[in-house]
């Protein structure tokens, strides 16, 4: 079962191997598709970064859509009607737990700005932990980000028209 439009979620990133929970947010259901759930973080909603013990209160609108069996996540960072930019989160694919959607974040990010020109983030977190993940997470991952990059490329769902390029946000 899916979530339905309207539903309030839980999102949840976990750290692996420990699998504790990395950080998590409360996210409002505004599209399904055959292609995945879009969910919107809205601003001043609180994302919850567990592992730095911070929470963060949101000054623009955050979209992520999850996708089934895919090995990311993401969408557009929008303030006003404008894209500040793109953030996709390289993870294991979602469980959907009817609640909550639960992954494991691989440390990977592809951040892209809103003229859809695209930056690989962290890599060298996720080079520091490879020998920890299973040998096809790894392989996925890096397939990942070339997936990230033609989903742009492409300009699938849901990925925006191209606008002008703004100095990157600031994340915690």
């Amino acid at each position: 079962m899916k979530p339905q439009v309207g539903a309030w979620v839980r999102v949840e990133f976990f750290k692996y191997p420990e699998g504790a929970l990395h950080y998590f947010w409360e996210a409002k259901v505004v599209e399904v598709r055959p292609e995945g759930v879009l969910t919107l973080l809205p601003q001043g909603g609180l994302f919850h970064h567990v592992s730095k013990g911070r929470s963060v209160v949101l000054d623009h609108e955050a979209y992520v859509a999850f996708f089934p069996g895919a090995w990311y996540s993401g969408g557009p960072d929008v303030r006003e009607g404008r894209v500040l930019e793109y953030y996709w989160n390289i993870q294991t694919p979602f469980e959907w737990t009817g609640e909550a959607f639960r992954q494991y974040d691989l440390e990977l990010d592809v951040k892209c700005r809103a003229d859809h020109a695209c930056e690989v983030f962290d890599r060298e977190e996720f080079l520091r932990k490879r020998p920890l993940y299973p040998e096809e997470w790894v392989l996925k991952a890096e397939e990942a980000v070339g997936e990230v990059f033609r989903h742009m490329a492409e300009r699938r769902w849901p990925v925006l028209p191209p606008g002008e390029a703004l100095p990157w946000m600031e994340r915690i």
